[in-house]
């Protein structure tokens, strides 16, 4: 399964499962995930879930923007329909969204926290 995850300031605040073969994302209250801005169709975009015929039992992801005002990007290019990949940034007026699914979410390594000469001061060397 796939999630959907809202960002602000490149920061998760919210995450959407991807459940159903064709879930919306608009202005329209009813969307499954409802961005309540005024630079969002009532449906601006919707993700497909469809079945991979190459790998039995897994799917394939593809957003597909909905004729909307202000279209839709993925890793900042505009876009009608795309195939998703994991970690893909998803834009939608002025909302950011992280695709993400999750088997290889939990494959994905910790990574390690330094201490650096300045107190106080963490980093990560990836």
């Amino acid at each position: 399964m796939a999630i959907i995850i809202r960002l602000h300031e490149d920061m998760p605040i919210k995450e959407y499962p991807v459940n159903k073969p064709f879930f919306k994302i608009g202005r329209d209250s009813e969307s499954d995930i409802f961005i309540d801005d005024s630079v969002v169709s009532q449906e601006h975009a919707a993700i497909e879930i469809v079945e991979n015929n190459k790998k039995k039992g897994s799917e394939i992801y593809y957003i597909k923007d909905l004729g909307s005002t202000n279209h839709t990007y993925v890793n900042g290019k505009k876009v009608r329909r795309k195939k998703l990949k994991h970690n893909d940034k998803i834009r939608i007026g002025w909302s950011n969204f992280k695709f993400v699914i999750e088997m290889e979410r939990k494959s994905e390594k910790t990574v390690k926290i330094h201490k650096s000469w300045i107190p106080g001061i963490y980093y990560t060397k990836e």
